[in-house]
């Protein structure tokens, strides 16, 4: 079966904020039927998201207008804030942890949003905000039911740079680093 190929733009999260989010998942995972929980490696802060219609010219260019892009933002000291859902409050698409408002991370993603649009890209037109995804798709006839928040959901992390990553909807974890573009 042939799976679509997808391409991003994402923050990276430290391993100590991975690790953070995976006891989160231990906690919730058997209180919370969703479908699909994201892996840990693959926990990230989506910027733009490109689709899969990009050209090999398109990627090229994304790879040489980045690292201009990068050197132009600090690191970024972001934190994270609780536990929320998109989508219906019964029945929810997307379960994700929240990111504390950033003009320094707006700022980043504004620039590599217009840098994508710049080259071609058709992206997402809704209001940015920031977030992890943790699982997908409430998978259970009985109605979802509000999120118990964990004791330690104010964790500060530092990003330091941001990916180009590639999707293998086969694999585990799916999202492979194409491109790596550091901060400052």
């Amino acid at each position: 079966m042939e799976h679509q190929t997808h391409y991003f733009l994402a923050l990276a999260l430290p391993a100590e904020t991975k690790e953070l989010l995976s006891k989160w998942r231990e906690m919730l995972e058997p209180r919370l039927a969703f479908k699909s929980w994201v892996h840990p490696e693959d926990l990230h802060i989506t910027l733009a998201f490109l689709g899969g219609q990009a050209s090999f010219k398109q990627l090229t260019a994304i790879k040489k207008e980045m690292p201009e892009i990068a050197e132009k933002h600090e690191n970024l000291t972001l934190q994270l804030n609780g536990l929320g859902i998109f989508g219906k409050s019964d029945s929810p698409r997307i379960l994700w942890a929240g990111v504390e408002e950033s003009e320094l991370l707006r700022a980043l993603q504004k620039d590599v949003y217009q840098a994508c649009t710049d080259l071609g890209f058709s992206l997402d037109k809704r209001t940015f905000t920031p977030h992890i995804t943790m699982a997908r798709k409430w998978n259970s006839e009985n109605p979802f039911k509000e999120i118990v928040q964990p004791k330690e959901d104010k964790s500060n992390f530092k990003a330091e740079h941001f990916v180009l990553y590639q999707t293998h909807m086969n694999r585990t974890p799916k999202y492979q680093p194409l491109s790596i573009f550091s901060l400052g």
